[in-house]
């Protein structure tokens, strides 16, 4: 029999050839990535699920829902909250803006279900469950608070309040002034009422705490200090459960409660809020 020598092929055929592997190849290749993609898809909502499933508090100490966590808070940070706390998290005392890394909290003790509540319903929003309770009176107008009737104060007496509130703090202060200012704090301004008989504040209704040199408004000079009594504050914070959805609020609450965790160093802090934010701290 004789053996016939196979063609050689021709370069129509070749192109043929060439346009088929790269057909399969092209094929293979789409698989693979909806392959990942569908892995991908799947995975993230499990940990979605889990992430809204489980207590929050309970999440903020399992690495991997705690790290999917920051990975869905930090752009939702950036887009909605870092034009008001900053990038850095630290918040703005001009403004009355709290630092979220300090671990002195106005409302609750920081944890995760804590913060969670204060984003869905704000501060001074307009939601019923929006956190309401007190506002710092302006003691230096005619009619300073517009909850109760308070007695105003003169100029004096609130710089006596400032004097009272600098022994509290054990710092330098006359202690004439300071004398009559502890009267004031107990009885005429009622500010005990708020800020406690040691001045320690209560975070069940935002009253600042006084004596841990964390100041929201100012610096805590004697200056800062009368600012606020005379003038008063009422800080607002938006209510995001009708902009964000569940996930990232409760995302956004794990992330800066992880944050602020107490036995990490201020710097500590800042520097994981920078390098979570994807910059250099």
């Amino acid at each position: 029999m004789s053996h016939e020598e196979p063609r050689p092929e021709t370069g129509a055929g070749r192109d043929r050839t060439r346009k088929r592997r790269r057909m399969i190849f092209g094929a293979i290749l789409a698989a693979l990535v909806l392959g990942g993609g569908l892995f991908l898809s799947l995975r993230t909502a499990n940990l979605y699920s889990r992430l809204l499933r489980g207590d929050p508090d309970a999440i903020a100490e399992k690495p991997e829902l705690a790290r999917f966590a920051a990975s869905v808070a930090k752009p939702v940070y950036d887009r909605r909250c870092a034009s008001c706390h900053g990038a850095d998290m630290k918040g703005d005392r001009s403004r009355g803006v709290p630092n979220l890394i300090d671990q002195d909290w106005l409302y609750g003790s920081g944890r995760p279900v804590e913060v969670e509540r204060t984003i869905l319903y704000g501060i001074r929003a307009s939601l019923p469950r929006t956190w309401n309770l007190a506002d710092m009176p302006a003691f230096g107008q005619a009619n300073p608070y517009r909850r109760y009737k308070v007695a105003p104060l003169s100029p004096g007496q609130i710089k006596d309040v400032v004097e009272f509130v600098r022994v509290l703090e054990r710092k330098p202060a006359d202690p004439l002034m300071a004398s009559r200012g502890g009267k004031i704090f107990a009885d005429t301004g009622q500010c005990f009422d708020c800020h406690s008989t040691d001045g320690a504040g209560d975070s069940a209704i935002g009253a600042p705490n006084l004596v841990d040199d964390i100041w929201l408004y100012g610096d805590g000079s004697r200056q800062s200090v009368f600012n606020s009594i005379a003038h008063g504050h009422a800080g607002v914070c938006p209510a995001w459960s009708t902009v964000l959805k569940p996930g990232q609020v409760r995302a956004l609450a794990i992330y800066i409660s992880n944050l602020a965790k107490p036995g990490r160093s201020g710097t500590a802090r800042a520097t994981a809020a920078s390098q979570q934010q994807g910059r250099p701290s």
